[in-house]
């Protein structure tokens, strides 16, 4: 499979994922508690892992260590965001039936993972985001969008903005690497 496949089918996946986040973003204010929103989230971010890969292949051989640190920290981030939905998903919906006193008080040390995996996500999306915006192989105003996505979340009602900027960013860069425009720059896999 040449280099040019390999990020078209990472492409792929981003899209879906993006689409899997857009759907559960509707299914949110449609119908809160509705328990596919939770499948949706973690089935959205799992498959955008694979767009940090392709993200980083097109930049690989220009970024430097910087690139790589980057890459690191958004997949590491993503990885453990990943494992928050996983619980969101499945572990508290079985621990709101045969221990609802749990899920309504958890220990604080699961609160702190959550939030340092939370601050990891971020950061990693930042740097990405930074790491686009400074090469140029994709849209600069998308890395712009990804650096500004997370921060949302730290603005009063910015939840409700940073979800679906984050998402439709994410399908913006997945579409752009799938059509392989790189703003007429080579790439080398």
């Amino acid at each position: 499979m040449t280099f040019e496949r390999v990020i078209k089918w990472f492409a792929g996946f981003g899209i879906v994922g993006a689409l899997l986040t857009i759907v559960m973003i509707i299914l949110m204010f449609v119908s809160p508690d509705n328990s596919l929103r939770g499948y949706l989230d973690l089935g959205g971010t799992l498959f955008i892992l694979f767009v940090i890969i392709a993200i980083y292949l097109i930049h690989m051989k220009s970024s430097g260590s910087w690139g790589l640190i980057s890459f690191i920290v958004c997949l590491i981030g993503t990885g453990l965001w990943l494992g928050v939905k996983w619980v969101h998903a499945i572990v508290i919906p079985a621990l709101n039936i045969h221990a609802p006193e749990f899920v309504d008080q958890p220990p604080s040390s699961i609160i702190g993972a959550q939030m340092g995996s939370f601050a990891m996500f971020m950061l990693g999306w930042v740097l990405i985001g930074l790491l686009i915006a400074r090469k140029g192989y994709l849209s600069r105003i998308s890395g712009i969008l990804l650096m500004i996505a997370p921060i949302l979340d730290f603005v009063p009602y910015g939840y409700y903005l940073a979800q679906p900027l984050f998402a439709l960013t994410v399908l913006w860069i997945s579409y752009q690497l799938l059509k392989g425009n790189y703003n007429g720059k080579e790439i080398d896999g």
